[in-house]
């Protein structure tokens, strides 16, 4: 089964720039283990810092996002309807008829996507700059007295379900939220335990729109090595002969437009994989994870990512396979766990 923490980290609302509920749950978590260093940066990002008694230890950092796509107010209009802009991509086929939810300091206020009916459209495309959000106000006076203001985040209604079968989940947030659950499980795992290297484990923030939160603080941790935890979109329903498949275990990524995965820590992660008998798949991806962005910061960091197969990723209803999930988490416990000195030099050195 699902640990229950996943489903609780689902259902919060944190779009990029708003991951308030999110930081507070981590935190709240975090703060249980005394031998991990709470590290944040002005961003918003947080991270486990625990220490190693090597005298010449390398720092490792492991983290996954807080953020999930949405959207924020950016107009309301005299007839109440209320106008959004995507904070992340997200395609205007999957917004339409869904079901959104206001961040209000009353509460969260749903309301239905609406769009021109294709009858009145010139084109059959749909952009987001057509839709707007229902909330059932007649006037913007209306919709104002309910709390509603400019800026505002506004999430996908959760759908937190598990398949007929119990072994998918579909949910909302997945991407990444997956990530930061792992990261939880992580820190649960290694504390107390004595490692050969400084291990930073966390999560970012504003990933989404621009990896923003994995550059910070990587200034901050100055990390030797930097592992992404993510989740990955996959087509295999439709193009079962590409590169990731759900039921097939972690994805290790070997290319997307920020990082080329140098072959010698490909080989790696496979011996690794085969060794603690890890289910595993390779991965090749035309986005971006934070791993991008830590790669170029500092003089460079030895930057790869491990991440989840899933489909219908950036949307209201994204779906997993829990054995996946497991795999992930046994692939990164796998890698800290055997990692030493010896071969922490090697991967790092040219």
């Amino acid at each position: 089964m699902l640990p229950k923490l996943y489903e609780e980290l689902f259902k919060l609302p944190g779009v990029s720039g708003h991951e308030e509920k999110v930081r507070e749950y981590y935190l709240n978590f975090l703060r249980k283990y005394d031998d991990f260093e709470i590290v944040t940066d002005t961003l918003g990002s947080i991270f486990g810092f625990k220490k190693s008694k090597n005298p010449n230890a390398k720092t490792v950092m492991v983290g996954g996002h807080m953020d999930e796509v949405g959207f924020i107010v950016t107009n309301i209009r005299p007839n109440g309807a209320i106008s959004i802009l995507p904070l992340g991509g997200i395609l205007g086929e999957v917004v339409v008829s869904q079901m959104l939810e206001i961040q209000t300091p009353n509460g969260a206020i749903p309301g239905i996507v609406g769009a021109k009916p294709p009858h009145l459209r010139q084109s059959q495309s749909t952009n987001i700059d057509d839709l707007y959000l229902d909330i059932g106000a007649s006037s913007d006076e209306e919709a104002m007295s309910w709390g509603v203001s400019l800026g505002q985040p506004v999430t996908f209604a959760n759908t937190f379900t598990h398949t007929y079968n119990e072994k998918r989940v579909i949910s909302k947030a997945v991407d990444n939220r997956m990530g930061v659950g792992v990261t939880l499980e992580l820190i649960k795992h290694f504390s107390g335990k004595e490692l050969p290297f400084h291990l930073a484990i966390g999560a970012t923030v504003q990933e989404e729109v621009g990896m923003r939160g994995a550059g910070t603080i990587s200034h901050l941790i100055k990390p030797d090595m930097f592992i992404a935890m993510d989740s990955s979109p996959i087509n295999d329903v439709l193009e079962p002969q590409n590169l990731g498949k759900m039921g097939e275990g972690a994805m290790i990524r070997i290319y997307d437009p920020g990082i080329i995965l140098p072959l010698k820590v490909k080989d790696y992660f496979v011996d690794v994989a085969k060794r603690y008998k890890v289910k595993h798949q390779f991965y090749i991806s035309k986005g971006n994870t934070d791993a991008s962005k830590v790669l170029t910061t500092n003089a460079g960091v030895l930057s790869t990512a491990i991440v989840l197969p899933t489909r219908y990723i950036h949307s209201n209803a994204a779906m997993f396979e829990i054995e996946d999930l497991k795999a992930v988490k046994k692939m990164l416990i796998s890698i800290l766990e055997d990692l030493d000195e010896e071969k922490l030099n090697h991967l790092l050195t040219k």
